[in-house]
């Protein structure tokens, strides 16, 4: 009797975790990291962000890592003058881009080329408008505003330094995005008619295989 009783005991306590199981579980989400070094202050974007753009050769993407930021910023900030020395779109109202490198916030995405290299494609702006809460939105591409806005890329293997693109003249204008990163739908596992939640959750293409 005894036993009936504890086994009927169990079987109740286990009941919610067997229904639990039946959804899936997060796995990811969508995610921005702020980080801070010395002088920088940025938004680091998860390797399943999706971005309008792509870097040369590319094979992946990578999640960038606070080192890994911090070590872009060391080579930017240290190569930025040289890479810059033709000084395209600033001078007169537009500032100098090396000489004004703390009035930028940052925004930071992983790449991977087909040599397996990490590169971090560095998004400067320079806009008082913007809050911390809209850089770390989403990818923020413009255009106009001249050397307020620019952004280069670091191979973070090679220590190469490359891609500098500045913006022009004109009033600034932030581009909309071709495609925003959406809720994903995350269904049960089991084939029960059961109700279908949204979850902000990322599947991998064999996690999708129910």
């Amino acid at each position: 009797m005894k036993k009936t009783l504890l086994f009927a005991v169990v079987m109740i306590l286990l009941a919610p975790l067997a229904s639990a199981q039946e959804f899936m579980e997060p796995v990811e989400k969508w995610k921005v990291a702020e980080v801070w070094g010395i002088n920088y202050h940025g938004w680091s974007f998860h390797q399943d962000w999706e971005v309008d753009f792509t870097v040369e050769n590319q094979d992946g993407r990578f999640t960038p890592t606070d080192a890994e930021i911090a070590e872009a910023e060391r080579i930017i900030q240290k190569r930025i003058a040289y890479v810059n020395r033709d000084h395209y779109n600033q001078g007169g109202m537009c500032p100098l881009i090396d000489e004004h490198m703390r009035m930028y916030r940052r925004q930071y995405v992983g790449f991977t080329n087909d040599r397996g290299d990490h590169i971090i494609w560095a998004n400067f702006l320079w806009d008082e408008n913007l809050t911390d809460e809209r850089l770390a939105s989403d990818v923020l591409l413009t255009t106009g505003g001249c050397a307020r806005f620019w952004h280069i890329k670091c191979n973070l293997a090679t220590k190469k330094l490359y891609g500098l693109e500045v913006n022009g003249d004109g009033d600034i204008q932030y581009v909309p995005r071709a495609a925003k990163p959406q809720l994903r739908i995350s269904r049960p596992k089991s084939g029960k008619k059961q109700k279908v939640r949204k979850t902000g959750i990322i599947h991998t293409e064999e996690e999708k295989q129910f």
